[in-house]
């Protein structure tokens, strides 16, 4: 019987073998049906490109947020956030892309104009937006009208639309210009009121981030260093707007008492106001406005020949070549975006561990002559930023020039990365410098003693039983304000050091204090005011190559996320229709909502608890 048992279980278990084999083999089999007939629509899409007739108008229509590099996200991620959340995806698009389109379609005898459709592009800085306008301003030079239209016009979309030949605005809409600020919330009197017991640990009478957690207003020294920088960067706002537009700086955004009048003398009527004051030329329905571009482009009927940005990108050369397929030596890119983190990060954020890599890359990459590292970012580990530079500094061991040049913002924790390299560029308006360190920590002990809850016990020496549960002792508290001392001291050493000055010099202009690049050539914290192009071309040329070999060093992405990439969102498309699933649903808000705020939990990670950032450099 025994024997018969075994018999029969081994055959029922090839059975199941059997029956497994098949079910893996099905989905295979369909797996790779599916993957080919993914891959066929895309070649048949290839081989039917966009095709555009004569006297065409290139249609800048951006949806997005501005970005140096845009992120690489997880396809199942992006799966799931089409599917729930795809109201809240916000598009992300590259500035070189912008620019490389504007370029080409002023050398492109079939686009005979440019149309900046704005409605959607969302808030940018100044920086950003000034790398745009610059190529608006050469594509003027070809001859070709610039037009721009809405309904409505942000700052930021006003901004490029002054470059425009004529601004045409819906007669129900109006131009918003607020001017620049930076506002935080305060909490002292909540933790007293909590019963928390804030410890805050700084250097540098300028390090206002900590400044929420310890007062109830902005202290004095941190209104004058904000103000300075952003009275600049509205002086440059106004000075460009008012040139394009030929009126009076003051009359871009005149005082409250005057703007008033100027409101009443229309009656309330912002569309009108734009008007009178000429921020605007013509006042326009939309479908007078879609004729109206039909009789300047020369159409014969009310609609005019059109292509729009995606669709015109899609048809121009890319500006980079991927590392390891370079025809010839060139220079290399590699972009630093976002947060300075512990460890490996995806592009979005910088990661200690992963920039590292892919700057010793660059270093041992016989095609690459010249570096190039363009940053943007507010700061973060100190850690990771101090591993960053070494890095960098192996890479001028080597020999090769390294030049960076400064985004939007490049300061704390990206200026110490910046302070290593041959050569410093930035914009007018980078907000940079804040160099100052700081640590920051609550403990409950107060609120669990108002509860009736209590810490206690013994250790066997002075550092056990370190809690937030527990009262910081005083001894910890100066060992901590001195690691913190240090970390400042180390941090004015290292941009002695980079920028060939005494740590006097340096702590006379840091304190955590916050520049714009003006003021920072001014100081010596850069050598030169220039865009990314710039910065390229320097280093093309004391690297004796050519500025038009861009070589881009990233992170490899698998074949896999690629492949995925490139129907997640038309799989996201039938899901929606199949399943009826609302994407602009509470849940979905509630889980996007969510996740964000878990993502900033990742931010304060560094190994000693010393952050060098700007957080305040936000402008609002």
């Amino acid at each position: 019987m025994r024997k018969l048992f075994s018999i029969l279980g081994f055959i029922l278990s090839k059975i199941g073998s059997s029956i497994t084999f098949t079910r893996n083999l099905i989905l295979n089999l369909f797996f790779i049906s599916f993957i080919a007939i993914v891959f066929l629509a895309l070649q048949q899409q290839k081989e039917a490109p966009v095709t555009f007739a004569e006297n065409t108008a290139l249609v800048l229509n951006l949806n997005g947020v501005l970005v140096d590099q845009p992120k690489l996200v997880d396809p199942f991620d992006q799966l799931i956030g089409e599917i729930v959340d795809s109201k809240n995806v916000v598009n992300e698009i590259a500035i070189s892309d912008v620019v490389n389109v504007i370029n080409n379609a002023q050398t492109d005898d079939t686009i005979t104009a440019l149309i900046l459709d704005l409605a959607q592009l969302k808030p940018a800085s100044l920086t950003k937006l000034t790398d745009i306008s610059d190529a608006l301003t050469e594509f003027k030079n070809s001859n070709k009208p610039i037009y721009a239209y809405g309904d409505y016009f942000s700052q930021e979309q006003y901004f490029l639309a002054s470059f425009a030949d004529e601004i045409l605005l819906n007669p129900a809409g109006g131009v918003l210009l607020q001017g620049y600020g930076s506002y935080s919330l305060y909490f002292k009197d909540a933790i007293d009121k909590l019963n928390l017991s804030s410890h805050v640990f700084r250097v540098g009478t300028y390090k206002s981030f900590v400044e929420p957690f310890t007062r109830n207003g902005m202290s004095e020294a941190s209104k004058e260093s904000k103000l300075n920088w952003l009275n600049q960067l509205w002086d440059s706002y106004t000075a460009t707007v008012a040139n394009n537009r030929s009126i009076n700086a003051n009359d871009v955004a005149p005082q409250a008492d005057k703007f008033i009048e100027q409101l009443q003398s229309v009656n309330g009527n912002i569309a009108e106001y734009a008007l009178k004051q000429k921020l605007v030329d013509q006042l326009l329905t939309r479908e007078e406005m879609s004729r109206y571009l039909a009789k300047k482009l020369n159409s014969e009927s009310d609609k005019y020949e059109k292509v729009e940005f995606l669709d015109y990108l899609a048809l121009q050369p890319t500006i980079f070549e991927e590392q390891g397929f370079a025809n010839a030596p060139g220079v290399g890119i590699i972009f630093a975006n976002g947060q300075i983190l512990d460890g490996n990060q995806p592009p979005g954020a910088i990661g200690g561990k992963s920039l590292t890599k892919l700057l010793l890359q660059a270093k041992d990459d016989d095609q690459i002559k010249a570096l190039v590292l363009r940053i943007d970012s507010p700061g973060g580990s100190a850690f990771a930023s101090e591993q960053i530079r070494t890095a960098l500094l192996e890479v001028k061991k080597s020999g090769k020039p390294v030049i960076v040049s400064m985004g939007s913002v490049a300061a704390s924790g990206g200026y110490w990365i910046a302070s290593a390299a041959d050569e410093i560029w930035a914009k007018p308006t980078t907000i940079t410098g804040s160099i100052g360190i700081f640590g920051m920590f609550a403990t409950t002990e107060k609120l669990l003693a108002k509860l009736g809850i209590y810490s206690d016990g013994i250790g066997t020496t002075d550092y056990t039983g370190l809690s937030v549960n527990r009262e910081l002792p005083a001894h910890m508290a100066k060992i901590i304000q001195m690691t913190v001392e240090n970390g400042y001291s180390n941090f004015l050493n290292v941009v002695a050091e980079g920028r060939e000055m005494t740590t006097e010099q340096v702590n006379t202009i840091a304190q955590g204090r916050v520049w714009t690049g003006r003021d920072a050539l001014r100081l010596g914290l850069v050598d030169s005011l220039g865009s990314l192009d710039d910065a390229i071309a320097s280093a093309a040329k004391q690297a004796e190559v050519s500025s038009d070999s861009l070589i881009l060093i990233q992170t490899p992405r698998s074949e896999r996320d690629k492949l995925l990439s490139m129907f997640t969102q038309s799989i996201a498309t039938q899901v929606l229709t199949q399943l009826n699933i609302n994407p602009n649903s509470n849940v979905a808000t509630w889980l996007a909502t969510i996740n964000q705020q878990a993502a900033q939990l990742n931010n304060y990670s560094d190994p000693q608890g010393l952050y060098v950032q700007c957080l305040v450099c936000e402008v609002k």
